[in-house]
């Protein structure tokens, strides 16, 4: 069975988003497996998918993604409606 994902989606006001990509550029060195995508239909518009071994995991990587004292949480301060408007959720793996 493949394992857990975290998922964390958002948008990024157009004013910052220069500082935005610089910031996840940064980011991406501590947490090179967080996988990022932006909305092909709706700029700005940015999922973040985190892998994880198991449920457990994933919610570790959320709490640390959400926690104000994170890395991470900067990202609130340029999202369109403030940090109240990240979105995230665990997903598990589909019973195929």
């Amino acid at each position: 069975m493949d394992g857990y994902a975290l998922m964390v989606e958002y948008k990024i006001e157009e004013r910052h988003r220069h500082e935005y990509l610089e910031r996840l550029r940064e980011l991406r060195e501590r947490w090179p497996d967080v996988r990022l995508y932006e909305g092909s239909e709706q700029p700005g518009l940015f999922v973040e998918i985190w892998p994880a071994a198991s449920e457990a995991a994933a919610k570790a990587c959320q709490e640390e993604r959400l926690d104000g004292r994170s890395p991470w949480s900067a990202i609130g301060g340029w999202t369109a409606g403030g940090a109240g408007r990240i979105h995230a959720w665990t997903f598990r793996p589909a019973p195929l």
